[in-house]
């Protein structure tokens, strides 16, 4: 009885310890990708690029602080999105000083996590850039994010992550 007993006790503890082990599985990050991306509709995609889109024309109208008033931070651990910094609105003003968007055209866009998308633009900033040399050409990427259902037009920042296949 007490071999019974035994056997039993340690096929109940296995149970609970591979219980536990398979309920707080991690999720990995193509995981998070998949059930992201299933879970997005053409909608969110029209929504997204009219905003991107939209950004860059007040961009190559000379419109720059309009532009900037439609832009977010995204935080990754509050999962918030604020209006950009003061520090933030002075450097991307100071960018587009620089590099004014003359023409712009999307490179591509890359859903990934609700606050880690891509779109790139590649950026006409002088005259005389052509597709193939693209000599007067930069890029600007946008980090658009998804909170409920709501999209936020967000600078993707350099320590975020981006769609490497599409580099």
């Amino acid at each position: 009885m007490k071999k019974f007993s035994f056997y039993t006790l340690s096929f109940f503890c296995l149970f609970s310890l591979f219980s536990c082990t398979k309920s707080n599985h991690q999720q990995t990050r193509e995981e998070a990708i998949m059930e992201f991306q299933s879970g997005l509709t053409a909608e969110d995609s029209t929504t997204m690029l009219k905003m991107c889109n939209d950004c860059m024309e007040l961009l190559k109208e000379g419109k720059v602080e309009d532009a900037l008033n439609s832009m977010y931070e995204y935080d990754d651990s509050t999962l918030t999105a604020t209006p950009i910094s003061e520090e933030l609105r002075v450097r991307l003003r100071h960018q587009f000083e620089i590099f004014p968007v003359l023409d712009y055209r999307l490179d591509y866009f890359s859903f990934q996590l609700q606050g880690c998308n891509d779109v790139k633009y590649m950026i006409t900033f002088a005259e005389g850039a052509t597709e193939e040399t693209g000599a007067y050409e930069t890029g600007f990427m946008f980090n658009p994010v998804k909170i409920e259902d709501n999209w936020f037009l967000s600078v993707k920042r350099s320590d975020q992550l981006f769609d490497k296949s599409k580099q």
